[in-house]
């Protein structure tokens, strides 16, 4: 049994891409997250390449993780784990009791640019350590933790970023302040 033509009739890829929507085919390779909350069913994180798995980070609150390669079911296997899957569902849950979940893309999504991924920039820590420490004891006499640090250079490295590109759209090759918005 091989995938069908007709994209009306049925599906003509396993799956798509989680990041970019690009077709995954049935019997190709896909990448996983190895974080159990993006494998589980009701997320369905699957990735068609390994960059496509490193811009899911900048949104996923991972501490480690890496890509999984893994080989999409070929089209025959798929069907008939669809149709038993199908059987079980009407099985379990009566036809009146089954809701449809619409979700909408978030209004935030529309207005705030997609960040820069810093996982691929390997730098030192880009803050004075001390004088943050400092500032903090003065301020609340609370202590600062190593990942406090590591978190505001990543947001010093996010915002060095913005700036390259807002000074890049301005046409100029130096950075100014008013770039650092």
């Amino acid at each position: 049994m091989s995938p069908p033509q007709d994209a009306f009739s049925e599906k003509s890829c396993w799956k798509r891409c989680s990041t970019c929507k690009k077709e995954i085919p049935f019997g190709g390779i896909y990448h996983l997250c190895s974080v159990s909350t993006c494998r589980r069913k009701t997320t369905g994180l699957v990735f068609c390449s390994v960059s496509c798995w490193d811009a899911h980070l900048g949104f996923a609150n991972h501490r480690s993780s890496y890509a999984e390669e893994a080989t999409a079911p070929s089209y025959q296997l798929h069907a008939e784990d669809k149709h038993d899957s199908d059987l079980q569902e009407r099985k379990t849950v009566p036809q009146e009791k089954r809701l449809r979940r619409i979700m909408l893309p978030s209004k935030n999504a529309a207005t705030h640019p997609t960040p820069h991924h810093t996982s691929n920039i390997e730098t030192d820590t880009l803050v004075v350590v001390s004088k943050i420490k400092n500032l903090i004891r003065e301020q609340s006499d609370f202590n600062t933790s190593q990942c406090a640090i590591d978190a505001l250079t990543k947001k010093v490295i996010d915002e060095c970023l913005k700036a390259i590109d807002h000074a890049k759209a301005s046409e100029r090759k130096t950075v100014m302040g008013r770039d650092v918005l």
